[in-house]
């Protein structure tokens, strides 16, 4: 709810709008001057100032000056009279966003109130966009046909406010489904909160979803908005919800139930409209067994659910991710890189990915690193892609036959690695004649470059 500060020397003046402004569904505080309206400054999260110009102790010029100085943010709205439209006028220089001739028009005063709060909020949001811009976010990509099934349940949510519960491991991307959901959803062009359970403690988290007033507890310095208050006619995504304390959890099903919370210190009720997209990599259903986590907030939760399979149950979109990541930073580092060896490309769909998306950008951020030519070869990839197969893999996997060649390439692979490439040395180490080594190479198409 915003938050309008009323300052007028006539008390009279102060009764009848504090009501009018209410009714219109404004929160109202009054003060009877400036230096009033300074120390509400000093308590209050304010949204928009209403001011008279001439009043005892501190005009509204003064007021405006000092508001500008320290609350730049915060727009000034001046009332005057007959004799103080000069004044006025004058303050507009000074950075007043408007002013407006006694007696008020009410449904002009409305009008002006509705359009600058509403370019608070518009202010807030492009801040917000242009911060997601220079993060430079990464797209929910792939053809799997897992993927094209989650894109294709997103589309069917767009028309609704359902609450959303994404699962999954760690990495799996998780919060680029939640940013799908987002800008495809009824309030895309409203705020979107993120709030990373798991990084904060339970008395911090407490403070950063639901605020606190000044003085509710040491170091509380200042009156502070949550993230709920904050996310009002936008989204809130809750990351790791998983990680969240029981005590927290009841208080986090009332806001969702009710839609309404008190801040830490304070008995009053802020009222809240929000869209909720929570995530986790926990299986909340044996957290529930377990007495970790509320049945009652389970439910809430998960209306609509969307899971993120693991990249290793869908390798159709490792080449497409890799890809992707790759000319990302390639654009970044400005490299001369154009292609990927056939190589490179059978290691990384082989490989088990245990730290799923995550892992594979930072292993596409690391080989463009270190490429020095136009073509990202084996090199530089961690030891963990050439490790070998265990025995059941093998059996599972490989005839007699093809467990024979690939023990063979193998062997060949970690003596070349030992003589760092010399292929004398490799073929006198392992007893073979230089040119069946040559040939040997060549069948199994083994990389030149060696860790």
């Amino acid at each position: 709810m915003y938050k309008i500060l009323l300052v007028d020397d006539e008390e009279s003046f102060l009764k009848i709008y504090k009501k009018i402004l209410k009714k219109s569904g404004y929160e109202t505080i009054t003060a009877s001057n400036g230096l009033q309206a300074l120390e509400v400054l000093e308590k209050e999260s304010i949204s928009l100032i209403i001011s008279d110009i001439v009043m005892p102790k501190m005009d509204g010029i003064t007021l405006l000056k000092k508001v500008k100085n320290k609350y730049k943010n915060i727009p000034v709205l001046l009332l005057t009279g007959k004799g103080t439209i000069e004044s006025a006028v004058n303050a507009m220089k000074v950075g007043a966003c408007t002013y407006l001739s006694k007696p008020i028009n009410i449904d002009e005063l409305l009008m002006e109130i509705d359009k600058y709060l509403k370019y608070e909020s518009l202010q807030a949001e492009n801040k917000y966009l242009k911060e997601k811009i220079l993060e430079g976010q990464d797209e929910f990509l792939g053809t799997s046909e897992v993927i094209k099934s989650i894109k294709e349940k997103v589309k069917l949510i767009t028309s609704t406010n359902s609450t959303v519960l994404i699962t999954g491991e760690s990495g799996t991307g998780k919060e680029l489904v939640a940013d799908l959901i987002y800008r495809n959803s009824l309030r895309k062009d409203k705020v979107f909160v993120k709030v990373n359970c798991a990084v904060l403690s339970k008395t911090v988290l407490e403070s950063e979803l639901f605020g606190h007033e000044k003085g509710a507890f040491t170091g509380a310095i200042n009156e502070r908005k949550g993230r709920f208050e904050a996310a009002n006619k936008g989204t809130i995504f809750l990351d790791e919800i998983g990680e969240m304390p029981l005590n927290m959890q009841a208080k986090l099903l009332r806001v969702i139930q009710e839609k309404e919370f008190e801040r830490v210190g304070s008995n009053k009720t802020i009222k809240t409209d929000f869209r909720l997209i929570s995530a986790t990599n926990k299986d909340l259903k044996k957290e529930v067994d377990n007495k970790n986590f509320r049945e009652d907030l389970y439910y809430r939760l998960n209306v609509i659910s969307i899971h993120v399979p693991p990249l290793r149950e869908r390798k159709q979109d490792i080449l497409v991710l890799f890809d992707y990541f790759v000319k990302k930073f390639v654009k970044e580092m400005n490299k001369n890189i154009n292609g990927i060896s056939e190589r490179v490309k059978e290691l990384l769909i082989e490989y088990k990915w245990p730290g799923n998306v995550r892992e594979l950008k930072n292993i596409a951020e690391r080989l463009v690193v270190f490429t020095q030519g136009h073509i990202i070869e084996d090199t530089y990839l961690p030891k963990e892609f050439f490790e070998k197969l265990s025995y059941e893999e093998s059996n599972k996997l490989f005839t007699l036959k093809e467990a024979r060649m690939q023990f063979e390439k193998e062997f060949i692979e970690n003596a070349l690695n030992k003589n760092k490439g010399n292929i004398s040395r490799t073929a006198n180490d392992i007893g073979l004649a230089r040119k069946n080594l040559y040939q040997k190479i060549e069948r199994y198409k083994i990389s030149k470059k060696f860790n």
